[in-house]
């Protein structure tokens, strides 16, 4: 079932959007379900605690708390397959919008007239990544395989080529490592040492200077991205090492 969530913490225009949203799906046929939501901490804690997987994000931009732009960039990160339209009262946040990665950037006096097309548009990325697998294309000795995202843990420098460590083995590239990774699959990876490339998604712990995958795989982290590479862990959890009981 396709899920399609609504921030906005002003509860007319959540409102008036879930009606919108509701006339436009009810013309398509796919199975859907709409998840309101009147902040942006509450809706990142449900993704990140995955009690709602969104398919299709509509956000407000001008909110109390955190703006639906930072939160759009959280979403990026956390699920990048979800399409994310904006609505917002004020033209002036058109081009700092672009900060996010978005489909469409809809003015609330005209959402009538373009949230339509810019759902049906939502729905076609959609649709577009649900038939085909995501990952990342391998080549070694004139063979070319689809390695899913889901299975890569890291990938490293190994002489020449690049490993690709994965759950169920491991794969080399001629490519270097950087290059390997598509821009779409981006936020996926974060660089830890001068030689990994690691699958943020498949952390299991942070033990001090190493990072730890299932099957207890662990990749160190170099002085020069420790910093940065703690930064997004604990950021991940809403979580800072110095917070307090």
């Amino acid at each position: 079932m396709l899920t399609i969530v609504l921030c906005d913490d002003i509860e007319l225009h959540l409102k008036k959007a879930e009606q919108l949203v509701s006339e436009i799906m009810e013309k398509q046929d796919i199975p859907y379900e709409i998840r309101l939501f009147h902040d942006a901490e509450t809706m990142l804690s449900h993704v990140e605690f995955n009690e709602v997987s969104p398919d299709i994000a509509i956000l407000d931009i001008e909110m109390d708390g955190e703006n639906g732009i930072s939160l759009a960039k959280k979403l990026n990160q956390a699920v990048p397959k979800c399409p994310v339209i904006f609505l917002t009262s004020y033209v002036d946040y058109a081009s700092t919008a672009y900060e996010a990665e978005h489909i469409w950037f809809v003015v609330k006096n005209r959402t009538e007239e373009y949230l339509e097309p810019a759902l049906k548009k939502a729905l076609a990325v959609y649709r577009n990544s649900q038939n085909r697998t995501i990952g990342i294309l391998v080549r070694d000795n004139r063979k070319a395989t689809v390695i899913p995202l889901e299975k890569i843990l890291y990938i490293s420098k190994v002489g020449r080529k690049a490993q690709i460590r994965c759950t169920d083995g491991e794969y080399f590239d001629t490519r270097s490592p950087s290059a390997m990774i598509p821009e779409e699959l981006s936020a996926y990876f974060m660089r830890c040492h001068q030689g990994y490339w690691v699958n943020f998604k498949m952390i299991r712990e942070l033990d001090k200077d190493e990072l730890v995958f299932p099957g207890d795989i662990r990749v160190p982290i170099s002085r020069r991205y420790r910093e940065e590479v703690r930064r997004k862990f604990f950021d991940s959890y809403h979580f800072h090492p110095n917070d307090k009981d």
